[in-house]
C-alpha cells in the first residue's frame, strides 16, 4: 500500500465523520477550522489526494475556504496526529516541492488599550473579575493584562469604525460582555455576564468572539498573558495551557503565583494547535508543556491523547494539571477553591 492510500485510510479510521468523496479522490468530513454545518451529517472540509504522483495532499473547506497543504503540524493543530502517520507525512512531503512549513510568526496589530470608561456597570465588570478569582485588580492591571471591561473603549481609541457585527449586537457585547484581547491583537474573547436570554441568540453564549479587524482572516484567537521570554536561557520554558481567559488567569495569579513561562488559553483552538503555535513559531529549545484541562469530557486524556503523543515522541515532558476541588470542574476561580493535582503523562 503506498502512502497515499495508507494516509486515505487513516483518516477514514480517526475522523469518525469521514467518508469517501469524489470517486475515492478525496476524504469529506466535518471541518477542523470552523463549525460547519448545523447539521451533524452534513460536511464541507476535504481532504485532497494528489492528482500526479509526488504531489501534496491538499485541504479545503467549502464553508469557511480554509486551504492549504496537509502537513505534520495541521495533523497534531486538528488533533489527529499519530507518529508513524507523522513521520511518513514528513518524508513525504520532503519529496513535495509545494509543501512547506506552515507556521510561521503572524502580523501583530497594533492597538492602543490605555483607556477604561469609568462608570457603574464597568465597576460591576471589574468587581466580577476580583469577586471571582479573589483578586485585587484595579483597571491598570486589567490594561496590562489584555483585559478590555467595554468594547467601545478599544473601538474608540484606535478610531475602528467600520464595526465587523451589526450596530445593536455591538452594543450588546459593549454592555454585557467583557473581552481578553488575542495574542496578535485582531480578536476579542468576550464573555458574557448577564444571564441567558437576556441578548440576541447569535451572542447568547458563555463566550463569544469579536473580529476587530475586517482584514484578519488567518488570526490568533487564544488570549495569552503578555510576557517576555529569553530564547537564550538554559532554563525549561514552562509553557501553560488552560481551557478559558479565566482559567488561565487563575493559574497564573493563584496556582504558579506569577512564575516565569508562558501563559495562555485555548479559547476556541485546541491544546495541540497552542502547544504547536510557540514550539514552532518561537523556536523554544527547551520547553515543559502543562495541560490544565478541564474535569468534563472536554478535558479526558483521549481528547488529548493526540498531543501528549506526540510531545512525547519529540522529547518534550508534559504534565496534566486537574483542580480536584469538590464541586470545581476547572482553575477559573478563586485560590481558596483549588487543590492542584499534578500528573506526569
Amino acid at each position: 500500500m503506498d502512502f497515499i492510500e495508507e494516509f486515505k485510510q487513516y483518516i477514514l479510521s480517526v475522523v469518525p465523520t469521514a467518508r469517501l468523496a469524489s470517486g475515492g479522490a478525496a476524504v469529506l468530513c466535518r471541518c477542523f477550522e470552523c463549525p460547519d454545518s448545523s447539521d451533524p451529517r452534513n460536511a464541507h472540509f476535504y481532504f485532497i489526494m494528489p492528482k500526479y504522483k509526488g504531489g501534496p495532499i491538499k485541504y479545503y473547506c467549502h464553508k469557511c475556504h480554509c486551504n492549504g497543504d496537509v502537513t505534520y503540524d495541521k495533523l497534531i493543530e486538528w488533533d489527529i496526529f499519530d507518529p508513524d502517520i507523522g513521520e511518513m507525512l514528513i518524508e513525504y512531503n520532503k519529496g513535495v516541492k509545494s509543501s512547506r512549513y506552515t507556521g510561521g510568526i503572524k502580523k501583530i496589530n497594533y492597538v492602543f488599550n490605555n483607556y477604561t470608561n469609568d462608570n457603574d456597570n464597568t465597576r460591576i465588570k471589574l468587581d466580577y473579575i476580583n469577586n471571582r478569582l479573589g483578586t485585587n485588580y484595579n483597571y491598570e492591571d486589567l490594561r496590562q493584562l489584555k483585559i478590555v471591561l467595554n468594547l467601545y473603549d478599544i473601538l474608540n481609541q484606535n478610531h475602528i469604525s467600520n464595526l465587523t457585527r451589526d450596530p445593536n449586537i455591538v452594543e450588546a457585547l459593549n454592555y454585557n460582555f467583557l473581552g481578553f484581547l488575542s495574542i496578535d491583537n485582531s480578536y476579542l474573547n468576550m464573555r458574557r455576564l448577564c444571564n441567558e436570554g437576556l441578548v440576541h441568540n447569535s451572542i447568547d453564549k458563555r463566550y463569544i468572539n469579536y473580529q476587530l479587524f475586517n482584514n484578519d482572516n488567518d488570526s490568533k484567537r487564544f488570549y495569552t498573558i503578555p510576557t517576555v521570554i529569553d530564547l537564550n536561557s538554559p532554563n525549561p520554558i514552562n509553557i501553560h495551557i488552560a481551557e478559558g481567559p479565566f482559567d488561565i488567569l487563575s493559574i497564573y495569579e493563584n496556582v504558579r503565583k506569577r512564575e516565569y513561562g508562558i501563559y495562555t488559553s485555548v479559547a476556541g483552538s485546541n491544546y495541540g494547535a497552542l502547544a504547536m503555535y510557540f514550539l514552532g513559531n518561537y523556536k523554544i529549545p527547551n520547553a515543559i508543556v502543562h495541560l490544565y484541562p478541564d474535569n468534563d469530557k472536554s478535558g479526558s486524556i483521549n481528547k488529548l491523547r493526540s498531543i501528549i503523543s506526540y510531545l512525547k515522541y519529540i522529547g518534550i515532558d508534559v504534565y496534566i494539571h486537574r483542580n480536584t476541588y469538590d464541586n470545581e470542574k476547572d482553575f477559573g476561580v478563586s485560590s481558596d477553591r483549588i487543590k492542584e493535582s499534578i500528573m506526569k503523562a
